[in-house]
């Protein structure tokens, strides 16, 4: 199975919408197959067009805009967002099924779903006047 991940200096790219490399990691078994760096469009549309002519089924990346989500995920592909570190861990991390972890969870994210709150511990109300509770 073929498995993109958004690169930046050998670690998960912040931001995939904006990431100009990814690493393509083809694996059977939990053993990698063959793996290589590529350059990739800017456009989601040539991006998602060589990412079907390879074959791959997942992307694995940093945060990532909820309208390129939808897109992957409508051309077929499963994404894992807000995944943060060093590229050889989070490969390793992907292979042995252990990436769902908190190690790899981007910096100030509560866990691997939208927060509709725009936060973590709101409860669902958002913030509102700044944080702050208003009297009266």
């Amino acid at each position: 199975m073929k498995t993109v991940f958004s690169i930046w200096q050998q670690r998960i790219a912040p931001v995939f919408d904006t990431a100009q490399q990814i690493h393509l990691v083809d694996a059977m078994g939990g053993r990698i197959t063959a793996e290589s760096d590529h350059l990739v469009d800017a456009d989601l549309s040539r991006r998602i067009a060589w990412l079907k002519a390879q074959d791959v089924r997942t992307v694995v990346c940093g945060a990532i805009s909820r309208p390129w989500q939808e897109r992957l995920e409508a051309a077929g592909l499963t994404v894992v967002p807000f995944v943060a570190g060093d590229l050889a861990n989070v490969v390793q991390a992907w292979l042995s099924g252990a990436l769902r972890g908190t190690a790899f969870t981007m910096p100030g994210c509560c866990g691997r779903r939208r927060m509709r709150c725009g936060g973590c511990g709101a409860g669902g109300r958002g913030r509102q006047g700044g944080g702050r509770s208003r009297a009266g």
